[in-house]
């Protein structure tokens, strides 16, 4: 029953999409979703959360390679749909104050929502698939994920 209640919200989710998108409206989390896919910026990523597993994690340079690829492929894959969805939640925190979507606080927090999304699906992968507890030295993965979209940031000024 709720598997069929999430792949039906899912779904219904998917369908709305493209009734919202207009070719001439740049909204802040679909530009980081663009950008955020760049060969450049998913090699980077890629590379600098292989290095802080190897170092966080203690575990060999193969060991960490297969972790973090397959954290970063599960989080790209769910991070089409979480990523725009989290800018919803932005634009629904910001409106009360405002700034609206170009404002300057909407890009901080869009991009600081990537970074959140990130660390819960990569997190969640560790932990789920790989075994591997990751309470006791989560902010690696943050500080890891952070740097990541950071490097997302500044391609825009590629």
């Amino acid at each position: 029953m709720r598997n069929s209640i999430l792949k039906s919200t899912i779904l219904i989710l998917l369908l709305l999409c493209p009734l919202a998108a207009r070719a001439d409206v740049i909204w802040p989390s679909i530009y980081i979703v663009q950008q955020y896919y760049a060969w450049y910026v998913i090699l980077a990523g890629w590379l600098i959360e292989v290095i802080a597993a190897r170092i966080f994690l203690k575990t060999t340079w193969k060991k960490s390679f297969v972790v973090m690829t397959v954290a970063n492929a599960i989080s790209a894959l769910l991070g089409v749909i979480l990523i725009p969805c989290s800018g919803i939640v932005v634009e629904m925190l910001t409106i009360p104050f405002g700034g609206g979507t170009f404002h300057i606080t909407h890009w901080i927090l869009d991009y600081l929502c990537v970074v959140i999304v990130n660390t819960i699906v990569e997190g969640a992968v560790l932990r789920t698939i790989f075994k591997i507890p990751i309470q006791s030295n989560y902010w690696w993965l943050v500080i890891a994920n952070l740097i990541s979209v950071i490097i997302c940031l500044f391609a825009v000024w590629k």
